[in-house]
Formats: structure tokens, C-alpha cells, sequence
């Protein structure tokens, strides 16, 4: 068994859409840990300059967290789906590259007390499971009915990894590629985890404060950074699930306030809230939403207030209405 007492290693990927969610995910990661860590940031080439990457290093540098940056290769296989881009099959050459145990987390999420508990189940799982992951529950809808897992989360044992290539040349295309890959080739030796380190907020109404999760993570292509920041703290009065994402950004800010890495925190801050490509889909209504409402600006919390009264025509997930 490794030493449970040497900084674990967890794994993300980002290009430069992310940076703003890695950052304060880094913040949370640090705020709540309870065992040293250390992260490796994956991009495909050319999708993360070097000033993003400077950016995100220099706030690491503030929190004191070891970071280290890992180019990889781009793939013809790695398609874009949505909102979803080609980095998120970075996952799979990242595994490919780090042999030992490891935890891999999407940037879209935030880690609450009790996320590195998870390291217990990695540090015991072996190459023959191949994988730890959160269960997913039977409650409540899911996007991507049939697939017993999120691919959000990821514990990796020691050892070699299974051939994913071939599978992905050969499999058709489907809705969450990278998702359904992860499950054909796991999900019937995977060691399961409860739901709670990889609870995902459209299965999530509100928070409940005496039975947290582990990790939230924000599916969908609007993400708690494109909220205005005045209206935060309707999230935060509700309980909504976007309120852990604001109180660790809030919380991120404060720790940073007083440190050089602070001005650039608050910049990139200002960048996200626009981030990202608006499209005319289903799926981006919420980002359409989001926008709309900084636009208006001190007018947005009296528009907020009135489509709370109609928030069952309201996409799904759009916090602070929901």
C-alpha cells in the first residue's frame, strides 16, 4: 500500500474556458483537506496558453499547493459533444501516463470535508477493479439513462490502465462519448463509492447542511462562475446547490485578499462570467439565462425574484431561481 502520509495525487484537465472553475476547486480542495495532496493539471496542446497557465499556478503558489502542468497530445478520436469539449478524454491519457494511485476530478466541481476520504477505497482497490467510482442512484432523472456511473470522478489504482483506443475508433457516436467509454470498459468491476463524492446538481435540490456531500459537481454547459455575483446570495439564502460553489469562491477571495495572487483571482473572476460559446441548443438556455441577467444588472435581483414564481419554465439547474 502506498503511504497514505506522501501528498496523493489528484488529476484534473482544463483548457482555457476552465481555468476560473480549476481555481477555486483548488481553493475548496485546499480549505477542506485533511491529508497532504498534490495536483497535475493535464491540457491538450495549444487549448491552455501559457498566461492561463501562469494564472492558475500563481494562485496555486498563494494557497500553497503543489502543481505541477502536463501537455498531452491531441486525438482525432477526441470529439467535441455540446458543451462538452475534446479535454474531457485528456482523462484518458493522463491515467495512461500516471501508473500510481491517483484521483481524478473535473474542474466543473467543488470538494466539501470528507473528499479525500475516497483515497481510502483507491489505495485499496487493485488493477483487476480498475477504477473507484460514486455510484449512481436509481432517484431522480439522469441525462444519460443506462450508464451506472459519472466519469467526473475517477479513482485510480495502481497499475497498468485498460486499452481504450480501440474501443473509441470502433464505437459509435453517442450522446457523452467519453461517458459511455468509461462504463463499457469499467463499470462492471468498478469499485463502487456512495453517490456523495460525485453528487451531481440536477439530481440536487438543495443542500442539506447536516448531511453534506462529498464533491458537487456542476454537469451542464452553465456553470456557477457565469452567475452575476449580486446574485450569489439568493443561492446562498436558499441553499441551493450552487450556494457550496459561491461560499468557497467567497472563501477563495478571502484567503487571497491580502496575497498578490488576489488582483489576478478577481480578474479572472471577472473573465468568467462571460466564458465560454453561447449556442442555440437545449442545453445552453441556461447559459442564455445567466447572461441575460448580468446584462441587466441592478436590475436582475427584481427579475430574479419574479421568475422564481415561474421557475417550473425556468431551465432546470439555473440557480439562484431554482
Amino acid at each position: 500500500m502506498a503511504d497514505v502520509k506522501a501528498p496523493f495525487r489528484v488529476v484534473c484537465a482544463i483548457d482555457s474556458h476552465m481555468t476560473y472553475g480549476l481555481v477555486v476547486l483548488l481553493g475548496s480542495l485546499h480549505r477542506t483537506s485533511s491529508r497532504p495532496f498534490r495536483v497535475t493539471v493535464g491540457y491538450l496542446e495549444d487549448s491552455l496558453p501559457e498566461a492561463d497557465r501562469d494564472r492558475v499556478a500563481k494562485i496555486a503558489a498563494g494557497l500553497g499547493v503543489p502543481l505541477d502542468f502536463l501537455p498531452l497530445p491531441h486525438n482525432p478520436l477526441f470529439i467535441a459533444q455540446g458543451h462538452i469539449s475534446p479535454t474531457t478524454f485528456a482523462k484518458f491519457l493522463l491515467a495512461d501516463s500516471i501508473s500510481e494511485p491517483h484521483l481524478w476530478i473535473d474542474a466543473d466541481t467543488v470538494a466539501l470535508p470528507g473528499w479525500d476520504s475516497i483515497q481510502d477505497s483507491i489505495l485499496t482497490s487493485d488493477e483487476r477493479e480498475g477504477l473507484v467510482v460514486a455510484e449512481r442512484s436509481s432517484a431522480g432523472s439522469s441525462p444519460t439513462p443506462g450508464l451506472p456511473f459519472n466519469a467526473g470522478v475517477l479513482g485510480w489504482p495502481k497499475g497498468t490502465r485498460r486499452d481504450w483506443v480501440t474501443p473509441l475508433a470502433t464505437m459509435d457516436n453517442v450522446d457523452t462519448q467519453e461517458q459511455a467509454l468509461f462504463n463499457e470498459l469499467y463499470a462492471d468491476t468498478a469499485r463502487y463509492v456512495a453517490e456523495k463524492f460525485n453528487t451531481l446538481t440536477y439530481r440536487l435540490e438543495r443542500l442539506d447542511d447536516n448531511d453534506l456531500p462529498f464533491i458537487i459537481h456542476y454537469a451542464g454547459a452553465h456553470k456557477p462562475w457565469h452567475l452575476p455575483r449580486r446574485l450569489a446570495h439568493f443561492c446562498v439564502t436558499a441553499r441551493c446547490p450552487w450556494a457550496a460553489w459561491c461560499e468557497a469562491e467567497s472563501a477563495l477571495m478571502d484567503e487571497l485578499s491580502l496575497d498578490p495572487a488576489g488582483r489576478t483571482l478577481r480578474k479572472m473572476g471577472d473573465e468568467a462570467r462571460s466564458s465560454g460559446t453561447l449556442r442555440w441548443r437545449r442545453d445552453h438556455s441556461g447559459v442564455w439565462l445567466l447572461r441575460a441577467l448580468a446584462i441587466m444588472g441592478p436590475a436582475a435581483p427584481i427579475v430574479v425574484r419574479f421568475l422564481r414564481l415561474l421557475k417550473q419554465w425556468v431551465p432546470r439547474g439555473t440557480h439562484p431561481i431554482h
